[in-house]
This record gives C-alpha cells, sequence and structure tokens, in this order.
C-alpha cells in the first residue's frame, strides 16, 4: 500500500512515526530514510535509533528553510544520496521491509531535487512489496493519485503565528 502524509499541517511526520511504532509491534521490519533533519535534534531520532528491525538512514542533515550556505549543486547531490539507496531498496532489498518510510520526499520533489518521474516509478515498484509512506508539503499529483491512502494536514491554528517558538517534544 502506498500512504502519503501531506500538507501545509503539523503531523506528518509524527504520523509516520506512529506508523512505524505499530508495524514494529507486529514485529515486521521497518526502513526509515529522512531528509532535511539535523541527527540527534529531532526526539523521535534518539528513540528510533535504538530500536530493534528498524534500519535508519538521514541525508541532508538540515531543512531547507535553514540551507543558507549550501549550494544547490551539494543540495541535489545530497538528496542524489537518498535516492541511491532508494534505487537500492529497490533491487537488492525490495523484500527486505515491511514498511518503507520516506520522511520529507514531498519537499525534495516540490524544490524538483529529486527527479518527479523516477521517484513514482520507484515507489510504484516498492509498493507491490512493501507498504510505503512518503511524507512532507507539496505532493506531486502523480503520487497524489497513485496513493492507497492520502492524509491532508491542514493548518487551523499555531502558536508560531503568535510568536511563540518551537518546542522541545512538540515540534522537535
Amino acid at each position: 500500500m502506498l500512504i502519503l502524509n501531506i500538507g501545509d499541517g503539523k503531523g506528518k511526520t509524527t504520523a509516520s512515526i506512529g506508523q512505524i511504532i505499530r508495524s514494529l509491534g507486529h514485529g515486521f521490519k521497518v526502513c526509515l530514510i529522512q531528509l532535511f533533519k539535523n541527527n540527534n535534534f529531532y526526539g523521535e531520532q534518539n528513540i528510533l535509533l535504538k530500536l530493534e528491525n528498524l534500519d535508519f538512514f538521514s541525508f541532508v542533515k538540515k531543512h531547507p528553510y535553514y540551507l543558507r550556505g549550501i549550494s544547490s549543486e551539494e543540495l541535489a547531490n545530497l538528496c542524489d544520496s537518498a535516492m541511491r539507496k532508494l534505487r537500492e531498496l529497490t533491487i537488492v532489498d525490495s523484500k527486505k521491509y515491511d514498511l518503507i518510510v520516506l520522511d520529507e520526499f514531498n519537499v525534495a520533489l516540490r524544490d524538483k531535487l529529486i527527479n518527479e518521474n523516477e521517484f513514482v516509478a520507484l515507489i510504484e515498484k516498492l509498493s507491490w512489496e512493501s507498504n510505503v509512506v512518503v511524507t512532507g508539503r507539496g505532493s506531486p499529483q502523480a503520487l497524489i493519485d497513485m496513493a492507497d491512502l492520502v492524509t491532508e494536514m491542514k493548518e487551523i491554528k499555531h502558536p508560531y503565528k503568535n510568536g511563540v517558538r518551537a518546542q522541545k517534544g512538540i515540534e522537535y
């Protein structure tokens, strides 16, 4: 099954982490490939790295909003490293995982840091072998069309708008 957690609201990654926990609870083998998140900054990373049956890979360790000082070429190369890992999954490990979570890949697609056609083709192949979750803002319509389940997180109200800074344990 292909599952998308999309939209401008908070909770896309959080929902995918819940899916990981649920799958691990059933003894499933899980792979998480994450973009745009610093290692050991987000609280969930500290826990996930300790769990059995979870392979965790992190690429592009900063969020695009904070990427001052990194060239677009370097950014594209880092995203290509994540795509190489994804290609490897389709060739070598296509049946190794029960669940594959691709966190923030929609952002890379939206910003044209990875090739949409290639990504969609890889996801189509992987979703025949494993359940796949893709998160992030800006999901392409082609991915939405092929998904089995799409959940949109919609922001209604957020404390940022009142000047409240990101809270440890809530936003990260």
